[in-house]
């Protein structure tokens, strides 16, 4: 087996087109369109739903928490100001919810750490295993390994395609503090994988 490059896996989100379009719906929203809003329910629901599973990793509060979350977007559609991605606004809501959520007490890390930028856990780029992790449970128990806030930037970076700018801001946390916490949590997926591959 390879090591996986996560970056691989990555799904990206938000178009330009995609991005009028829900600005555009929150827009509506802020007017009292409700089916405005109903619309941006179920554009949201599925990403709002994987987004917050992993961080929280409890299926039975997800639709509460979404709920909650769409409900603040409706109250607070008025607030968005359009300087950031409608993806960038809500999952920031999403984000807090979720961690308020969490039951599991996280570590935090050192936030000192000195980096490069091209450091990199996953060294094969070109590796195919992308099947391998859809026919198994690996990266669901790797992510288990690791704290609310590193599992919530792998899934915000890798899965939502956001910037470490945008997840800075959703953090609400340096640049630096997002850049910590993905050198963290890429050391541990990397360990638990390589512990995995000489068990098999």
């Amino acid at each position: 087996m390879e090591v996986p490059d996560l970056k691989m896996m990555q799904k990206p989100f938000s178009s330009q087109e995609q991005q009028a379009k829900e600005r555009h719906l929150i827009s509506e929203a802020a007017a009292g369109n409700g089916k405005a809003f109903e619309q941006l329910y179920q554009l949201y629901f599925n990403r709002l739903y994987q987004f917050i599973f992993r961080i929280n990793r409890h299926h039975d509060c997800i639709e509460e928490i979404i709920n909650d979350v769409m409900y603040v977007v409706w109250e607070k559609a008025a607030t968005y100001d359009q300087t950031c991605r409608p993806s960038t606004w809500i999952l920031g809501i999403a984000y807090l919810k979720s961690l308020k959520s969490a039951k599991k007490s996280t570590k935090r890390e050192d936030e000192s750490v000195e980096f490069n930028d091209e450091l990199d856990y996953f060294p094969d780029r070109g590796a195919r295993w992308v099947s391998q992790v859809e026919d198994s449970n690996w990266l669901e128990a790797a992510l288990e390994k690791l704290s609310a806030e590193q599992r919530a930037v792998v899934e915000m970076t890798y899965f939502q395609g956001l910037h470490y700018s945008e997840i800075s801001e959703i953090m609400q946390c340096p640049e630096n503090t997002v850049k910590t916490r993905m050198f963290h949590a890429r050391k541990i997926l990397a360990k638990f994988f390589l512990e995995l591959n000489s068990r098999s």
